[in-house]
């Protein structure tokens, strides 16, 4: 039986429910695995992939952090403050990836020739004209700190960071791409979209046989999209704030009446 909890679903027991359907061996797994991923995606619930938070050292030989084998993409990139807080750090694309896997990185992307516009003994950048005078790059008032910029080169795996990033790690909470010995829940709404998916897939790119006909390919094809529209169409997330509101709405027209 599929395994729920709190009105979600397995990935993996919704794989086992459509081997069990279709009467095939557990050794198809892996294969099913891969189909139900790119199901997420077909489904718009790429989402509920897990995200992870953790702490890389920096190499402060060219500041730079690598990127961590599973990322897909990030949701913050920074450091912590004293109530655990992740304090972004700002995107900034004009840093260059140029020898970003080199030791000696700084001294390759550095022309001394050009105007500093670092004021002196300050870790701040002042590149922001208010109308009366120049301000940090947050537009914040005079002597706030300014913590640092990083940008991304994700075909090298490395942050890169400005040369005034004072700290030895930076904090990264990013989504990762999905490992089968992972456990993985989804709505249980998508559970039937999702087993249909899988019965289309499985043998779309079969020849056609008895077994992968293109009317059945068809047929299983259309079942898809009517589960997925279906599944969208029922799949509402309740948050409490909401419910409060329309408890209250509820509370102002029963007075009214």
């Amino acid at each position: 039986m599929a395994e729920e909890k709190r009105n979600f679903i397995t990935l993996e027991s919704v794989i086992y429910d459509y081997i069990d359907e279709s009467e095939q061996s557990q050794n198809k797994y892996a294969k099913l695995y891969n189909i139900a991923y790119r199901g997420m995606e077909q489904l718009g619930i790429d989402f509920f992939y897990r995200v992870k938070s953790i702490k890389i050292p920096v190499d402060k030989t060219n500041f730079t952090a690598p990127l961590p084998a599973d990322y897909i993409n990030y949701t913050k990139i920074g450091v912590l403050n004293a109530k655990g807080e992740i304090i972004p750090l700002k995107f900034n694309n004009k840093l260059t990836t140029f020898a970003d896997q080199l030791p000696d990185r700084l001294e390759k992307t550095q022309d001394n020739t050009l105007i500093n516009w670092y004021y002196p003994n300050t870790p701040m950048f002042y590149n922001y004209w208010d109308g009366y005078g120049f301000t940090n790059i947050y537009g914040l008032p005079s002597g706030t700190p300014f913590v640092g910029a990083f940008s991304l080169d994700v075909s090298a795996g490395v942050i890169l960071l400005s040369q005034n990033f004072d700290y030895d790690y930076v904090m990264i909470e990013y989504l990762s791409s999905p490992n089968p010995d992972e456990q993985y829940m989804i709505p249980l709404v998508f559970r039937e979209a999702l087993i249909a998916w899988l019965s289309w897939r499985d043998i779309a790119s079969m020849p056609n046989t008895r077994r992968g006909s293109i009317s059945d390919k068809a047929e299983r094809k259309r079942e898809f999209y009517n589960q997925r529209r279906q599944a969208i169409a029922r799949y509402k997330p309740l948050y409490l704030s909401d419910a409060y509101e329309q408890n209250l709405e509820a509370q102002r027209l029963t007075v009214k009446a």
